[in-house]
């Protein structure tokens, strides 16, 4: 019987099999990454096979990118998706993926791993059951070619709100590992709900996370497309705020109105405010973090 390190839990009736394939892995890198690493071996499913303590506070991010990125990666891909943190996957196999952490060291030493990883291919896929196929798969039927003319027609570009990192994050910072996360999705490719997905949050803090590091100047809000803006409340603006000079009075009838439903133009309306001196505000109260503009 295989001796079981302390908190190691495995879910699968192969239990020794998978010891056995971590232990091999775990011994063959620790002298060469000179430090001990930690191994998960993670299913199609985003649902751990392996996984050590080492990995407890990572478990909920693993779990998401692995659902969301599987077919994403190619057989022998890696992925380092959290800056700062010396965390790598490794698509080894056609079912499953291996996690390695260190606490100590370069994650760019974990590509060592690269190099030895495929001879654990055969090994996990015969102990993984084949990923179900997509009901209905089997009915798909192609579309219908498109008249010429009709793919020549230019298609317009969707309006999408797009945040973009500012600053590189580097590996002496410090962030908490959902904010990472978040910041690294912004490379001004991904839209918001692209960031939201690979990020498994919701809406609201997505945007509290955006928020307070657009404040910071990290992160630029842009916009594709044209879009209607609904400008959000980004923190409740007291009554006594105009007094104590928080804001002006005319920022905070704005405020007022900005619920999430009205949009720029019924505030103009609403207001009788000239479009420039609107536009003007809006752009000061979003840089002060008092609001940020979703879109319709």
């Amino acid at each position: 019987m295989i001796k079981r390190a302390e908190g190691v839990s495995v879910s699968s009736p192969d239990q020794d099999a998978f010891y056995r394939i971590a232990n091999e892995i775990i011994t063959e890198l620790g002298p060469i990454l000179g430090t001990r690493p930690y191994l998960g071996i993670v299913r199609y499913d985003g649902e751990f096979i392996y996984a050590e303590p080492a990995l407890d506070s990572y478990r909920e991010f693993i779990t998401s990118f692995s659902k969301s990125n599987f077919d994403l990666l190619k057989l022998g891909d890696h992925s380092m998706p959290i800056s700062g943190t010396n965390l790598a996957f490794f698509k080894l196999a056609n079912k499953a993926l291996i996690v390695i952490y260190i606490k100590k060291g370069l994650i760019g030493q974990l590509l060592i791993f690269k190099a030895r990883m495929m001879k654990y291919q055969e090994k996990l896929d015969a102990l993984i059951p084949e990923k179900p196929k997509p009901v209905g798969a089997s009915l798909t039927i192609p579309p219908p070619e498109e008249p010429e003319v009709q793919k020549k027609a230019s298609t317009p570009v969707k309006a999408q709100i797009i945040p973009k990192l500012l600053k590189e994050i580097g590996k002496k910072d410090k962030f908490p590992l959902q904010e990472v996360v978040i910041l690294n999705y912004c490379n001004g490719k991904n839209s918001i709900e692209d960031i939201m997905r690979e990020g498994g949050l919701n809406r609201k803090a997505t945007w509290e996370i955006l928020d307070k590091y657009t404040k910071k100047e990290w992160v630029k809000i842009t916009y594709t497309g044209h879009p209607t803006y609904i400008p959000v409340l980004s923190k409740e603006i007291p009554p006594m705020a105009v007094q104590l000079g928080v804001v002006n009075k005319k920022e905070f009838e704005i405020s007022k109105m900005c619920d999430g439903k009205t949009t720029l133009e019924v505030i103009q309306r609403s207001l009788g405010m000239p479009r420039e001196e609107l536009n003007e505000t809006i752009e000061k109260m979003v840089k002060n973090g008092i609001i940020h503009l979703e879109i319709q």
